[in-house]
């Protein structure tokens, strides 16, 4: 009679590479989370320049109106160390700072007030898409002859820019509460203002700074211009200025300048919503990519 007792095979048909080899596999390798790093990023910028500093150096091109990366930053030095950059730097940043703080408290109380009071969402709801496909620029004459070309105008023009991105962000943000946390408030009795602050305003939060984040970018380009159309100090006045001398190095440095501050209020921003956001499991979501 056959045996036909199991027989359980020496070589086992799915072998655990962690049991063999006796060390876990822990995330993605190293070459792949370089890859996903921002060091990435920054090498291949850094490699552009070099290439683009090697094009001038060579005689690849002798284009007067694109000087090489030496050039800029050569400018850039003699700018900072002339007495002329840092106090238009200064000045930009107080109209960015005053207009992109306006905005913020503005736009987050009406989007509130919006999304939860229906009569002030039928009021206000209709003046907002009127006004939000207007180009800033478009007015800014008007705001020349009603505010005159002094600060007023400038943070005038960045609340107004900011505002709408905030306005529209809370209001989707507070008027999407999920269901059950909705439910939970009314379960315990919240109601009014206090379920608005305990309830629906942390649950819009990662909306809401999604609004701030744009109208942050928003905020510095509104700034500058306002500067070269109607100011007299600032970075957009300088940067008219070099313009009309024909001064093209001293103009890239100044974009240069623009594009440090605004990388450099992005990780401020980033930072602040880490603080802020660290609960929010959509927050760490998108930092866990």
């Amino acid at each position: 009679m056959t045996d036909t007792t199991n027989v359980t095979s020496s070589t086992p048909v799915d072998a655990d590479p962690e049991a063999e080899t006796g060390f876990a596999i822990q995330g993605p390798s190293l070459g792949r989370r370089f890859v996903r790093s921002r060091l990435m990023g920054w090498l291949v910028v850094i490699a552009l320049i070099a290439l683009w500093e090697i094009a001038r150096s060579s005689h690849w091109y002798s284009s007067p109106v694109l000087p090489g990366p030496a050039t800029i930053v050569s400018a850039w030095w003699k700018t900072a160390h002339d007495g002329t950059l840092w106090p238009a730097v200064g000045q930009t940043l107080t109209v960015l700072g005053e207009g992109y703080g306006l905005a913020a408290v503005g736009g987050i109380a009406i989007g509130v007030l919006m999304a939860r009071v229906r009569l002030a969402y039928v009021i206000l709801e209709p003046l907002v898409e009127l006004l939000r496909p207007i180009p800033i620029v478009a007015v800014v004459p008007l705001l020349v002859l009603l505010l005159g070309i002094g600060t007023e105008l400038k943070v005038f023009a960045v609340l107004v820019a900011a505002i709408v991105p905030i306005l529209l962000n809370t209001v989707a943000g507070v008027g999407s509460a999920p269901l059950t946390m909705r439910e939970t408030a009314s379960t315990f009795g919240l109601g009014g203002w206090r379920a608005t602050w305990e309830v629906y305003l942390p649950s819009a939060l990662p909306s809401i700074f999604v609004g701030l984040r744009t109208a942050l970018s928003l905020s510095i380009v509104i700034a500058v211009l306002t500067e070269m159309i109607s100011g007299n100090t600032g970075i957009g006045y300088l940067i008219i200025t070099a313009q009309q001398s024909l001064d093209v190095n001293t103009i890239y440095a100044l974009v240069l300048t623009l594009a440090v501050i605004g990388y450099l209020a992005n990780l401020l921003f980033i930072a602040v919503a880490q603080l802020v956001l660290h609960w929010s499991p959509e927050f760490r979501a998108r930092r866990s990519r």
